[in-house]
Formats: structure tokens, sequence, C-alpha cells
């Protein structure tokens, strides 16, 4: 019997809860959730934007039921991730490790993925697209060209139709979207980025009451505004700003970023590779430190090819193609790529390319890590902003989500450059800038792969903290984020101090 017969033969039964079957017949029964489902966000939906883990761990934090494609339903209450266990009470921290997700079980009830109807709060019938990152940045541009702030407590889902469709409006005003008109779609029912983009409007209309002109940089700097965005070193787009508004005769930069509460951890500072062509090293470090590091990596993803394909005949792997070579990574599953990059792979064998790393990075670090927060703030930027009276950089973080039935939105953390400066210059003249180990909030010291004892489940990233004496500024992480065949990237985020510090607190 196919299964859609089974659906209609279920039809007629009559219950005074409510009716499952035919809920699984609105969207598309053969689509279940799974471990690649939960990396995606819902591509669209009520939840379009929102990373699916983030919708299914609510979920279960909530006590709601999942509906399975069959009509029944589940309430799950534990996940088994990575080998470790996560109840209801543990969905926070299940959201936090699923990047390094490499296995994710249903485990009460035990429950196949395969089961697991995607509905339409994740995105169903057909959904999942990949939401571009550009989205909530012209969303606000376009809301703050509409020159309108919102009531955080007043906005409905049906308020945020209108608001998007107003924001929909005001397309062809944004200068430089030309040529994105497909990511317009990208706007309708997209709570999260509205939410986070209402937050960042609402701030930067605040400092610019009546904006005349939103330019968008994404593609390009207009020529109008090019001459704020120098070539600093070898880095092309030095300014970061993805929005620049112009209100009088200023011209006001924002770097945006976005998050779903303010509680929640903050978006990385920075995403930049430490190898490759676009190395953020390469501003850093001498070339001879430089072609340690490259080399350690390159003879390191030798060793994992060959230990996949098992095989000692490295002379052969050597001669591949860089082509050749990449799609051999390809074919290695996470897993096993992770093994060896945490030294458990391999015959436990420690990792060259991170020792490398580490050894280039603790050399002489003080320096190094001046000219790293001088980067992320953007501090050298200050003076020729400053030569120019006409420009002001900020580095901005919206906030919101949604919440039931409306869209939640709290006040965006806002940053100015010369607040930043101000504050980093006091540290750098204290000449205590060094680079030492993490300590996580209950006071454990995080400990880089190499540290950990035979049978220890060590991590495949390394972990940093930039400390002024003993205050923690700058948390590091030097990790890989989806494909291995892509470079390593530099992540950082400022502690609750540094934060307090560049506040004026």
């Amino acid at each position: 019997m196919s299964l859609n017969r089974f659906v209609r033969q279920l039809n007629p039964i009559q219950e005074n809860k409510t009716n499952y079957v035919n809920i699984v017949k609105t969207f598309v029964i053969e689509s279940s959730l799974s471990k690649s489902q939960l990396e995606k966000p819902a591509g669209k939906g009520p939840n379009s934007g929102t990373p699916r883990i983030e919708i299914f761990a609510k979920k279960i934090a909530d006590g709601e039921d999942h509906i399975l494609n069959d009509g029944n339903t589940i309430k799950i209450t534990e996940i088994t991730m990575n080998g470790e266990v996560y109840g209801k009470n543990d969905m926070d921290k299940l959201i936090k490790d699923f990047d390094d997700v490499e296995s994710i079980k249903i485990t009460n009830p035990e429950t196949a993925w395969s089961k697991v109807a995607k509905t339409p709060e994740y995105g169903g019938e057909g959904g999942g697209q990949k939401i571009s990152t550009s989205t909530q940045e012209l969303m606000t541009a376009a809301i703050v060209l509409g020159g309108k702030k919102y009531d955080s407590t007043e906005i409905t889902v049906d308020d945020a139709k209108k608001i998007i469709e107003e924001s929909k409006n005001q397309w062809t005003n944004i200068v430089g979207a030309s040529g994105k008109e497909s990511l317009l779609n990208q706007f309708t029912d997209n709570w999260y980025d509205l939410a986070t983009a209402v937050s960042s409007a609402n701030a930067i209309l605040s400092i610019i009451p009546k904006p005349t002109k939103v330019f968008w940089t994404g593609q390009s700097w207009d020529e109008e505004i090019a001459p704020f965005n120098p070539a600093i070193g070898n880095i092309k787009d030095y300014n970061s700003s993805d929005i620049v508004v112009v209100g009088g005769n200023r011209y006001y930069g924002f770097s945006l970023k976005k998050k779903k509460k303010s509680k929640d951890a903050d978006p990385t500072l920075i995403n930049k590779p430490i190898t490759g062509s676009k190395s953020l090293l390469k501003e850093f470090i001498d070339d001879k430190d430089m072609q340690t590091i490259e080399r350690a990596k390159n003879l390191f993803f030798i060793r994992m090819v060959a230990a996949y394909k098992k095989t000692t005949n490295y002379s052969a792997i050597k001669k591949l193609t860089e082509r050749q070579f990449k799609k051999e990574i390809a074919k290695i599953p996470n897993s096993f790529a992770n093994d060896m990059l945490a030294g458990r792979g391999a015959s436990g064998r420690k990792n060259i390319f991170w020792q490398a790393v580490n050894k280039v990075l603790t050399k002489d670090s003080k320096d190094m890590m001046i000219a790293f927060m001088k980067l992320i703030f953007k501090v050298d930027l200050q003076p020729i902003l400053d030569e120019s009276g006409q420009f002001d950089f900020y580095l901005l973080t919206g906030i919101g989500q949604k919440k039931g039935d409306a869209i939640g939105v709290e006040p965006a953390e806002v940053k100015d450059l010369p607040q930043t400066v101000d504050a980093l210059t006091k540290i750098f003249k204290e000449d205590n800038i060094k680079l030492g180990k993490t300590v996580d909030n209950k006071g454990k010291v995080k400990r880089l792969p190499w540290e950990y004892e035979k049978g220890e489940k060590a991590p495949a990233k390394l972990f940093y903290t930039i400390y002024n004496g003993k205050i923690p500024l700058l948390n590091l992480e030097i990790r890989y984020k989806g494909s291995k065949t892509a470079e390593p990237q530099f992540q950082a985020t400022a502690t609750p101090i540094f934060k307090n510090l560049m506040s004026g607190k």
C-alpha cells in the first residue's frame, strides 16, 4: 500500500484533537529531517532564515510535539551528538556544539531521522534554500530608507509582512543593489533577518534621523564613497562597512552583525582564512614563517589522504594536480578529517599543521596581537576618516527573532570607532599585550589538541585569548568550518570585560 493511499484511509477518522494526518498532507511527505537538513536554515515558511537546528532545539526545550511522516507525534527529550547526551535543558549547548557535529541521533524516544517530518516550520515543501548573508544587510538598508522606527513591543506577524512589503518598495533606491534582485524573494516571511534588520535600522535612525541616501557595499564601493575605503597594507577593503548611510553632509558606515538575543554569544568579529592566497596571517608574520605554515599544512593533508587511502606512497599523492588533490580531500568524511586535525587519527599522530601555527603565533605574540586587534577594530582607518572629516564608522549588532505570533526586537549593540580607538590606545600604552590560553566561564582552561591524554576526545581546533596583563580581551579560534578543501578560519569575539572597556565603563 502506498503512503498516499494510507493517508487517504486515515482521513475519515474524527477526533477532537489536532488532525496531524491532514497536517502531514500539507507538505511533501517524502521530506524528512536529517543531520544535513539541520545544518541548513529554513528557506521558507514561518521561520524562514532561522537555522533549523535552532528551531529543532527550541521545540525540544519547549516540550512541543514533533510530527512523524505517518501522522503520529512524539515528544523528543534526548539527543545524542558526537557521543554526548543532551537533555531538554541542554538545548542551548546543543546549538553551540552543533558547529562540530559529526553524528547526531534521537535517543529518547529512539527514532530514525527518516521518520521525522520536515514540517513547514522547518521550511517544508521544498524549503531550505540558502539564505544569503547579504539579505539582512539589504533589508536594513531598505528599512533605513523608509525612515521609520518600529516599536519592538508592537510588531505582529501581520505588521512584519507590511514592513517587508514596504522594504521591497525601497529596493531601487539602494545604491549598489542592482543585479541582486533575486534576493528580494528572501525578504518574504524572513522573520529572523527582519527582526535583526529592524533592530539595526532603529539604531541607525537614532544616529541619522533623516537619511537621504543608502549605499550597499556588498558588490563594490560606489565611486562617491570609494575614497573612504582605501587599501591599507595588503587589505583591499579595509573599511568593513556593509552599508553607508548619508545624512546631511556626512557619511556613516555600519559593519553589521546579528544575533537572536542580547544574552547570546556575540557573532565573530572576523572570519578570515589563516592560509592560502587571502591569508590574514600574511599581514602579521614574515614570509619565512608563512612558508613554514604552508609547508606543514600541505604535508598534513598529504598524510591525511594517504591515511584515508591506506597507502604510504606519498610521492604519488605529491604528483597530483591541485584540482586532483582537492578532490581526494573532498572524498574524506568529516569525522575522519576531524580525527586527524585533533590528533586522534592516523595512529594518533600529532597535527603538524596546528603545531606549526601555534609555534608562529606564540613566538613573538605581542606585536602580532596588537596588529591583529588594530585590523579587527579598524584602528588605522581613524586617521584617514579624521582627515576627511566626513565619515563615521560603527560596529553594529542587530538583535531579534520571531517569538510566537510576534516579532521580538531588542536594542542593537553599537560601538563607534573613536570610542573603540580610545579604549585600545589606552590599552596599547600599557604595553602588556600577550597571547595566552582561553579560560571558559567555569574557570576551566581550554587545552590545545596535543595537550590531551591518549583516549581523551580532543578538539579539532585551536583556542587562544589575547590578554592585557591578566585581563582577557579577545577570544580566538582557529578552525575549519565546512569543507576541508577550504582554508581554516580565524574567528574572534570580544570578552564581556573588553566590551565594557569599549563602551567606556
